[in-house]
């Protein structure tokens, strides 16, 4: 789409307006805040001539998707478990509870249509919602069985149904024995919230327990221990102050037990969560918040080619310094003139791979019309160097994974 007809979705436009800082944190915005806080504003702040979403519209990451797919079958089986009262897959209740979802398969399925119709409401996936579809109904077999694997590991109290939430919201008051599926816990006294996958309270037990459906990181741990910690702050859920005194981690292929921290390292933890919350919310509230490129961080960031300071010289050069993958790239080019039906010769103005100044032809395998003087940023681009005739232009490749924004 060229820059004389593009949609204001497809132009480089930063915000309006910066975005405020988070009047709550939760574990996911600190550490965003933390990797990059242009990254997070970015994301963070409202594009009403865009969407009537929230934040800038996601773009398509085809493992991220499935990972929520498998989370949301998660959901999705536990809350009919808990509402039915059945403690776990093993159970006689289990196969009624299953029959009346459809069966595995159809969960999946379901939440696959879930998770492509909040897709689908982004301008950003109008052209890769069938590519998706295709590609999640391909893996229903797998994502079956990473769903599984994690359900056989789950073990509820033998509860009644009238113990259970089920679907219904938790009321913000002390709660009494049961098993509460997404469960948001508040320590507004410091200014945090979190919301577990699966708390589990009994006289005898106070478990919080977390699904993750990638590798294992360190940060998770950290996650659940914060979560022990807003639990015994919330005075609206728990205002005896009770303790957890069980956190897991259930992986794929295991569970993990995280150490369970005492009210002493409660103490600690908390007095480390406000002084990173203060510190996280200065860095949002500059104008605009700074920006920490480094290549990993850039490298999957949903927002870069909107960032200043991602498209200079000198962010280019340190990105080449730390990263010789030379396949799929970013570049930043003028159109020069068209070259063929479906390609166009341009010139490079920023890379990390190929100097300033040097051609390129263009080719596309979607439909796009460039015009002679349009300048675009070319994300995910597959890029082609013919090294044994260095005069040659490099030609880049633009599939359908790759994304085109005009520099306004």
């Amino acid at each position: 789409m060229a820059s004389h007809e593009c949609s204001s979705f497809r132009t480089a436009n930063p915000p309006k307006v910066w975005p405020a800082a988070p009047a709550e944190m939760t574990v996911t915005t600190l550490a965003e805040i933390e990797a990059c806080p242009r990254r997070w504003a970015l994301r963070a702040a409202e594009y009403a001539d865009l969407w009537d979403g929230r934040g800038y519209p996601p773009r398509v990451q085809l493992a991220t998707l499935a990972g929520t797919v498998v989370h949301a079958v998660l959901e999705k089986i536990t809350m009919e478990f808990v509402r039915a009262g059945c403690p776990s897959v093993r159970d006689a209740a289990a196969i009624e509870v299953m029959k009346n979802l459809g069966g595995y398969s159809r969960v999946v399925s379901d939440c696959i249509d879930r998770v492509l119709g909040r897709l689908a409401r982004s301008p950003r996936a109008t052209n890769l919602v069938d590519y998706a579809s295709r590609s999640l109904r391909a893996q229903i077999s797998d994502l079956r069985a990473r769903a599984q694997m994690m359900l056989c590991r789950v073990q509820l109290p033998q509860t009644t149904r009238s113990e259970t939430r089920g679907h219904r919201p938790i009321p913000r008051h002390p709660l009494t024995a049961g098993v509460f599926p997404e469960i948001e816990f508040r320590a507004t006294q410091l200014g945090w919230k979190g919301k577990a996958d699966l708390f589990v309270l009994s006289p005898d037990a106070c478990e919080i327990i977390d699904f993750k459906t990638g590798a294992r990181d360190e940060k998770h741990c950290f996650q659940l221990q914060v979560y022990a910690l807003l639990w015994s702050r919330d005075i609206e859920l728990n205002p005896n102050r009770r303790l957890a005194d069980r956190l897991v981690l259930r992986y794929g292929s295991d569970d993990v037990e995280v150490d369970v921290p005492s009210e002493t390292a409660i103490h600690d933890l908390e007095r480390q969560i406000v002084a990173r919350r203060d510190a996280a919310q200065q860095d949002v509230s500059q104008r605009p918040p700074e920006a920490r490129p480094d290549r990993h961080r850039c490298r999957y960031c949903e927002v870069r080619h909107l960032c200043d300071t991602y498209w200079t010289s000198e962010t280019q050069r340190r990105m080449a310094g730390q990263d010789r993958n030379r396949r799929f790239t970013d570049f930043e080019v003028t159109i020069t003139a068209p070259h063929g039906s479906s390609s166009w010769d341009a010139t490079v103005e920023l890379s990390r791979d190929v100097p300033a100044g040097k051609l390129a032809l263009v080719r596309t395998s979607v439909e796009e019309q460039f015009r002679a003087g349009d300048r675009l940023r070319i994300l995910d681009v597959a890029l082609t160097v013919d090294e044994e005739h260095e005069a040659e232009p490099v030609v880049l490749t633009i599939g359908t994974l790759s994304e085109t924004y005009a520099v306004p």
